[in-house]
């Protein structure tokens, strides 16, 4: 896996709601917005699942999924994906979903392990892969 540098897991905290797009078996494109995620450590990005559907259908059938800011710098993280539904990265993501003024249902966690990064801003640099 890929260690994520500070500058860019900071790019990705300052934006919040961030993209998630993934691809079902028949390589049909969803992307989605996530509100509820953290960073678990410097090359996992995990994700609530509150209301994933097809999503999740999609990280059954097929992994990988990619991420992008736009906030401080514009990245594009790709990683592989599973979901937890026990252990402590589950437990984390119910605490998160449902310790809110508007509880959410905290269904599992998506534990995304991050195997590459490309730089997305515009000009000099544009879709190089930095990691």
């Amino acid at each position: 896996m890929v260690k994520v540098p500070n500058n860019i897991r900071e790019a990705f905290e300052a934006q919040r709601v961030i993209p998630m797009a993934t691809v079902n078996g028949d390589g049909v494109p969803n992307v989605i917005y996530v509100g509820v995620w953290w960073w678990e450590d410097d090359e996992t990005l995990c994700v609530v699942n509150n209301y994933l559907n097809k999503t999740l259908t999609n990280i059954r059938e097929n992994s990988r999924v990619s991420f992008v800011c736009y906030g401080n710098g514009s990245y594009q993280i790709k990683c592989v994906a599973e979901e937890a539904t026990a252990g402590p990265l589950y437990e984390k993501a119910r605490e998160l979903a449902t310790k809110r003024d508007r509880p959410l249902p905290g269904k599992s966690a998506i534990v995304c392990k991050v195997s590459e990064i490309y730089q997305s801003s515009g000009g000099k640099g544009a879709g190089d892969r930095i990691a």
